[in-house]
């Protein structure tokens, strides 16, 4: 339900193909690494405070943590529910009319 929420704000604030861009990149991180820590392209990371930290919270809730250095730290195997993640805001973005 609070991931819910998290979407209906992103798509409030536009920034639901900035979401799927950086969900996209954890995916393809945790199919290549598999375990372990790695870095996030901080160019998908967001200028704004408020959308970083919603993007964050959004994100956290499918099982990563990001670290202050730009790091993710996969918990409890992630990947089903990123995938799941990265399917929602796929629709949202294509029921929105945004571009990818």
């Amino acid at each position: 339900e609070d991931q819910l929420l998290l979407l209906l704000e992103s798509l409030e604030r536009k920034i639901v193909s900035q979401q799927l861009n950086l969900v996209a990149n954890l995916l393809e991180c945790d199919k290549v690494k598999r375990k372990g820590t790695f870095l996030v392209d901080a160019r998908l990371l967001f200028p704004g405070e408020e959308e970083q930290m919603l993007t964050i919270a959004l994100v956290e809730l499918s099982g990563v943590q990001f670290q202050e250095d730009g790091s993710v730290i996969p918990r409890d195997k992630p990947f089903e529910a990123m995938a799941a993640l990265f399917v929602a805001l796929y629709a949202l973005n294509i029921l929105s009319g945004s571009q990818i």
